[in-house]
């Protein structure tokens, strides 16, 4: 027998499975919607420019949300800590909390980016509204629930859409299956 063969033969044999066999086929993730945050916001704080561009500092003041598994407010006392860099993107860290309907508070720590071209954005910091078609806005929440009714938010990744408004941001999110 010549090698190929024999390698073959004992892989059959043996029940060896190449790698390729033992891959499985790629697939991207479901997702699961979980809810819609419609977040208050104060006017942004400027701090001015920074090694890493324009730091800025929005309060988040209050506001809503509701999904399918849970609903109630958000807090007053957030902020969303962003760093508007050199080619217009801007770099969002949020972080806040919200108490369910039925009195349970979850931190929240949301990072994520906004990228317009430099018209788009302009027209966002004049308090226009801007239809979400027209810019990228996503980020990655992180909860933090105590044990309990929505200790499954503890286990899990998810995703977001913000859009912006004039009066301020809607965010939905979705657990990744």
């Amino acid at each position: 027998m010549k090698k190929p063969y024999l390698i073959l033969f004992l892989m059959v044999f043996f029940g060896i499975k190449t790698i390729a066999q033992n891959q499985e086929k790629a697939e991207a993730p479901n997702l699961e919607y979980v809810c819609e945050l419609k977040v208050k916001l104060k006017p942004a704080l400027v701090v001015g420019e920074t090694p890493r561009g324009t730091r800025r500092i929005i309060p988040i003041i209050g506001g809503s949300f509701e999904g399918p598994k849970m609903k109630g407010e958000i807090l007053d006392g957030g902020a969303d800590w962003q760093i508007v860099r050199k080619d217009g993107v801007s770099e969002l860290e949020a972080h806040y909390q919200i108490k369910t309907d039925d009195g349970v508070i979850i931190y929240i720590k949301n990072v994520g980016l906004r990228v317009a071209t430099p018209e788009v954005a302009a027209r966002i910091g004049r308090g226009e509204f801007v239809p979400s078609s027209e810019y990228y806005f996503r980020a990655i929440p992180k909860f933090e629930a105590p044990m309990g009714k929505y200790d499954w938010m503890n286990n899990a990744i998810f995703i977001c859409k913000g859009i912006r408004n004039p009066d301020g941001v809607v965010i939905q999110v979705w657990k990744v299956l």
